[in-house]
């Protein structure tokens, strides 16, 4: 969930080039609750920065209706600390910064699997 097209097709190519199945894309935060809930996937990759409703309020509206969904969050600007709370008891979410290399999201990938 990126709300800048060309990151998306990055993600894309990024994820699909592992063998992962992409069920849904969303460009802003309202979206991105929308999809999660139409698509169920088994990973969420969410943008902080989001039109509409930013990736933390749209994740803090997914896990509070799925405790069970894993997100990683990726962003240029967004510092850790603002993602307290969003991740399991006692640990941050999963974070990459932007720009981030491919290695770095196959890792956070791998966590949440």
């Amino acid at each position: 969930m990126d709300d800048t097209a060309d990151i998306r097709l990055m993600l894309r190519y990024l994820i699909e080039r592992e063998n992962y199945e992409i069920v849904a894309e969303a460009s802003d935060g309202v979206e991105a609750v929308e999809m999660f809930f139409e698509c169920r996937p088994d990973i969420t990759i969410m943008d902080v920065d989001l039109p509409f409703k930013s990736g933390v309020q749209a994740a803090r509206e997914i896990l509070s209706r799925n405790g069970e969904a894993r997100i990683i969050f990726c962003s240029g600007t967004a510092k850790h600390q603002e993602l307290s709370g969003l991740g399991a008891a006692g640990e941050l979410p999963r974070f990459i910064r932007k720009p981030f290399l491919p290695a770095q999201l196959y890792s956070a990938m791998d966590m949440q699997c």
